[in-house]
């Protein structure tokens, strides 16, 4: 059900809120409210619905290759719990803890700071994860397109710590959210990220592809914590609590580890990082493409160190090819990269893409297994037919 801009002043209205309060909104915040819809089914041919509530839609690789950044519409969601609706007029991110200056800002406030525009690649830890050979997974079963590079337009969160002013003990930053669970008894969805991290290039962003959030996306207000997987970029945050130590939230202490079997979660490596990674997105599984100059594309990305390389194969891995980089160059967004070959006679091959990230990492032909399906970053292969 669309709320538009008429309902929205009515609404407003019946609460006794004054015009005054509208108009000191920014303007971003106007466009959410004449645009706020509820969420609902995958339309596009480019998402693939993996679960319809909370919503989890994975996009196409086809829809991957259509551009070096993500539209909204084909961008992936992952939800946690139930997605929440917040009037703009009434939103407030509160930021407490371990702070000199305790902080209540609306959206005005923090249109009235510093804005900055950044690029950035989103990957769910479970990307992947359907693929992965693991007995069994609680987890969505993701294949490769839980993943997408998009603008981001919002606050600096170092500005507003800043302005709230870090105790000399505070070392981590909690992210709380307006999402809830259905059940009473489950526990909320809440991160945590170091200071270090949460000062250096984290970005409250209030728009995605110079649009307003929508509700799927996190409005009016989410982290993006580029480098890092995506469950750190937490949706509809409220509030910011700067504490000694990083929080205990069951999300935190036994969910999103890399936990071997036997281990105790507890005592397994916690996933932050993104592991560098490449996907083909041309040719496509199964296609048939014509004799000659074949080309070959796709798209790699990783964390802080970014993509140094990436080569492709066609005779099973026994040799590599370096692909050439174009278009965009972005810190913490991926790379466009392409290649061809000489193909001149009918085949059936197998095309294969491994990148290098700037600290010397490899993808491996096979990640490692843990129990929550967590990063997997095998190599890529494709199978196409050569007519």
């Amino acid at each position: 059900m669309s709320l538009g801009r008429r309902a929205f002043l009515e609404r407003l209205a019946r609460a006794g809120i004054a015009s005054a309060t509208l108009s000191a909104l920014p303007p971003w915040a106007h466009a959410l409210a004449a645009n706020a819809t509820r969420p609902k089914a995958a339309t596009s041919a480019d998402l693939i619905e993996r679960n319809d509530w909370p919503e989890h839609w994975e996009t196409t690789l086809q829809g991957l290759g259509r551009s070096w950044d993500t539209s909204n519409d084909r961008f992936f969601v992952r939800s946690h719990f139930p997605v929440p609706h917040i009037q703009p007029e009434a939103y407030r991110l509160e930021v407490t803890g371990k702070v000199d200056h305790p902080l209540s800002l609306g959206l005005a406030d923090l249109e009235r700071m510093a804005q900055t525009e950044v690029v950035h690649t989103l990957e769910c830890a479970g990307n992947g994860r359907g693929l992965m050979k693991l007995p069994s997974t609680s987890g969505t079963q993701w294949e490769r397109g839980a993943v997408g590079n998009a603008y981001w337009r919002g606050v600096r969160l170092s500005l507003v710590l800043q302005r709230a002013g870090a105790s000399p003990d505070a070392r981590h930053v909690w992210f709380e959210a307006a999402d809830q669970a259905v059940l009473p008894q489950a526990p909320p969805f809440l991160r945590s990220i170091p200071l270090e991290k949460a000062m250096t290039d984290v970005v409250l962003a209030h728009s995605m592809n110079d649009q307003p959030l929508s509700a799927l996306h996190g409005a009016p207000l989410r982290a993006v914590v580029p480098g890092w997987y995506g469950m750190a970029s937490t949706k509809w945050v409220t509030r910011l609590r700067v504490e000694k130590e990083p929080s205990d939230n069951h999300f935190m202490v036994k969910g999103y580890r890399y936990v071997a079997p036997g281990q105790d979660p507890a005592t397994a490596p916690p996933v932050e990082e993104i592991k560098v990674k490449s996907v083909i997105t041309r040719p496509l599984a199964g296609a048939r493409v014509a004799r000659g100059k074949v080309r070959i594309q796709g798209f790699a990305w990783a964390g802080a160190a970014g993509v140094r390389l990436v080569e492709v194969s066609t005779d099973g891995g026994r040799s590599w090819r370096p692909a050439g980089f174009m278009g965009v160059s972005a810190t913490l967004a991926w790379r466009q990269w392409a290649t061809e070959i000489d193909a001149r006679n009918p085949a059936t091959m197998t095309a294969q893409a491994r990148a290098t990230d700037g600290a010397g990492a490899v993808q491996p032909v096979e990640a490692p297994l843990n129990l929550g399906g967590y990063g997997n970053n095998s190599i890529h292969k494709v199978t196409f037919h050569v007519v």
